[in-house]
């Protein structure tokens, strides 16, 4: 249940950085909109409150079943998430050093998984 729990979580908390960026975009987009109306008209902005809402729960109940030191580092995989995603939604491209960075991050949490 918590490897579970912890994959819906990565998974909530990189879609919401990908409706971030989207509100960022529409924010742009609608420079005619005061500051209030582009943030409560933005259903990407809405989106993505709602979505890090969700994880948070989620994060809540992770952090019962099992230790700060070791789960979070863990959670280091939305970066990975990201990345890829932003490459696919947002035509952003992955350098030979984020490749790199990316590797960096898989081998470090493969190896704090392994460290029970």
């Amino acid at each position: 249940m918590l490897y579970l729990l912890l994959a819906l979580n990565i998974i909530l908390m990189s879609v919401g950085q990908i409706f971030f960026k989207k509100s960022s975009i529409f924010i742009e987009d609608h420079t005619y909109l005061n500051i209030v109306q582009k943030y409560f008209y933005n259903h990407w902005f809405l989106s993505g409150v709602f979505v890090f809402g969700i994880a948070t729960f989620v994060w809540v109940k992770v952090l019962s079943l099992t230790k700060l030191s070791t789960i979070y580092p863990i959670q280091s995989i939305c970066y990975v998430i990201v990345a890829v995603l932003a490459f696919f939604v947002f035509g952003e491209k992955i350098t030979f050093i984020n490749s790199l960075g990316i590797l960096i991050i898989i081998l470090g949490v493969l190896l704090i998984s392994q460290g029970k």
